[in-house]
C-alpha cells in the first residue's frame, strides 16, 4: 500500500513539473515569437491557438462546447500576446521590461489561476479575461472597423458572463450571457467613437471602456449573487454598498477623468 502511495505521489510531482514546464515554455515562446516577428502578432497568436489542441482532441460534436468553455482562457492569452506585441512598437529600455512583466503574468495565469475551479478564482478569471481582452482590443482598435470592435466586445462580454454563470449552474446562462455581451457591445461601440485612454509611463494604455465595464461587472455580479442566495430576491443590504461604490467610481471616471468638467 505504501509503495502505491509513493508511486502516486511521484506521478503527481512529475505531472505538476511537466505542467509548469509546458506553461513556462508557452509563455516564453509567445514572447520569443513576438521578438522574432515584430511586424505581426499572428505567429504568437497561432501558438496560443495550437496550445488549445485539447479542445479538438474529442469527437467533432464536442468541439463547440469545448470552444465556448475555453473562450475566457483564449481571450486572456490572446490579449496578453497582443499587449506584448503592441509594446514592441514602442521604444526605450522599458519596453522589454514591460514585455517580461506581461509574460510573467501570462505564466502565472497558466500555471496557477487557470486550473482553479472554486467560485472566487473563477470570478477572478472572468474579470481578468474581460479586462485584458478589452485593453488588448482597444490597443489595436485603430486597425479595426467599428462593427468589428463591437463584435469582439460582445464576444469578450459573452465569454466572461458565461464563465461565471456556468459556475452557478444557471439554467438561463446563455440568455444572460448574451445580455451581458450586448452591454459590452454597446460599450465597445461607444468606446470606439469616443475613446479615452489612461496612459501610464508611455507604455501602459488602459481604455476607459475597460474600467467602466469592470465596475459594471462588479456591481452586476453582486446583484446576481444576492438574487441567487435569497431565492429570487435581491436584498438591499447585499447591494447597497457595491452600488454606491460603483456609482461614485463611474461619476469620478465619466465626469472628472473624462474631462467633461475642467478644473
Amino acid at each position: 500500500m505504501s509503495e502505491i502511495i509513493r508511486t502516486i505521489k511521484k506521478k503527481d510531482i512529475v505531472t505538476s513539473l511537466l505542467h509548469i514546464l509546458f506553461n513556462l515554455l508557452m509563455a516564453g515562446g509567445s514572447l520569443g515569437l513576438v521578438l522574432l516577428f515584430p511586424d505581426s502578432p499572428w505567429a504568437a497568436i497561432g501558438l496560443v491557438i495550437v496550445s488549445k489542441f485539447r479542445v479538438f482532441a474529442v469527437k467533432p460534436r464536442f468541439w463547440a462546447p469545448n470552444i465556448l468553455s475555453n473562450l475566457t482562457d483564449f481571450i486572456f492569452c490572446a490579449g496578453i500576446v497582443l499587449l506584448v506585441w503592441g509594446a514592441e512598437l514602442g521604444s526605450g529600455s522599458e519596453v522589454l521590461i514591460y514585455q517580461l512583466v506581461l509574460t510573467v503574468l501570462y505564466a502565472l495565469w497558466l500555471i496557477f489561476l487557470k486550473p482553479l475551479t472554486k467560485p472566487a478564482p473563477v470570478v477572478l478569471q472572468a474579470g481578468l479575461s474581460q479586462f485584458v481582452g478589452l485593453v488588448a482590443l482597444f490597443s489595436v482598435a485603430d486597425y479595426l472597423s467599428a462593427p468589428l470592435v463591437t463584435l469582439f466586445s460582445f464576444g469578450i462580454g459573452f465569454a466572461a458572463a458565461r464563465h461565471v454563470l456556468m459556475l452557478h449552474k444557471e439554467r438561463q446562462y446563455t440568455l444572460l450571457a448574451l445580455v451581458w455581451g450586448l452591454v459590452l457591445a454597446e460599450l465597445g461601440f461607444l468606446g470606439y467613437h469616443w475613446s479615452l485612454t489612461y496612459n501610464f509611463g508611455g507604455l501602459i494604455h488602459i481604455p476607459e471602456v475597460a474600467v467602466v465595464a469592470m465596475i459594471l461587472a462588479f456591481v452586476t455580479e453582486k446583484f446576481y449573487n444576492s438574487y441567487r442566495a435569497n431565492e429570487g430576491r435581491i436584498k438591499q443590504d447585499d447591494v447597497l454598498l457595491p452600488t454606491f461604490f460603483g456609482a461614485v467610481a463611474l461619476l469620478l471616471i465619466l465626469v472628472f477623468f473624462s474631462g467633461l468638467i475642467g478644473f
